[in-house]
């Protein structure tokens, strides 16, 4: 509902830093009433997903998921990235049912590059509270960073078993052209889908979405990804 983001992390489109986005804002109301009609289609659950932008505030944030659950019986996810963790319980008792937040790497000198200003520890301590809250959690991670090891991967599987995680996206890197990191090659599709057959090895009950990276690479991915344990 907004592409506007205060970060600067060196793989996406919507860093802050990218003055060749054209930027939006969708109004709170406009939010819930398009949730609600998506609700009249059928459709049980929605995702309110933008960049993490300030410029709304943990109340405003909190009236679209009221607005939402008194209009429709649908389970509500949160995308909105790393925010006090008393944000975090407002919208939990205004109705948020999950949040999806991913740790990225496991790697913390990695994070640190690639998330300037930013640490892991950071990241992980919103997923902490964000479980202690009762929210059901998704983290994830990105197969094909740069510099990045198998043992990183291996730690990636490991995190979010120790999570105690209830969904992980995983997904190849795919450099985009407005980034520092646009001539990175992208990441390697069978390593992705060793990844995701490892997760649900290890938690036979997470929730493993097919990503949508895997199709931008690779055309069939995800339902590679299926085949795999998605």
């Amino acid at each position: 509902f907004s592409n506007h983001c205060c970060r600067g992390c060196l793989y996406c489109g919507l860093r802050a830093g990218n003055t060749e986005l054209t930027r939006y804002r969708m109004k709170p109301q406009e939010v819930a009433d398009l949730a609600v009609s998506i609700f009249r289609t059928g459709v049980r659950t929605v995702v309110l997903q933008s960049g993490d932008d300030l410029a709304y505030c943990a109340g405003d944030i909190a009236w679209i998921v009221r607005a939402i659950k008194k209009r429709a019986d649908m389970t509500v996810t949160l995308s909105v990235g790393e925010r006090p963790g008393a944000h975090y319980e407002m919208w939990r008792a205004a109705g948020a049912d999950r949040y999806l937040m991913k740790h990225e790497t496991a790697n913390a000198r990695q994070y640190r590059l690639l998330h300037l200003g930013k640490t892991l520890e950071e990241r992980l301590d919103c997923l902490r509270t964000l479980k202690s809250l009762g929210y059901e959690v998704g983290t994830g991670f990105i197969v094909g960073l740069p510099g990045q090891t198998r043992e990183d991967l291996a730690a990636d599987v490991a995190l979010v078993r120790a999570l105690g995680a209830d969904m992980c996206g995983v997904g190849p890197f795919v450099p985009q052209a407005d980034t520092p990191l646009a001539g990175h090659p992208p990441g390697d599709v069978e390593a992705t889908l060793r990844m995701v057959a490892a997760l649900r090895l290890l938690m036979p009950r997470l929730h493993l979405p097919a990503t949508t990276a895997l199709a931008t690479l690779s055309p069939g991915g995800q339902e590679d990804a299926l085949r795999a344990g998605a």
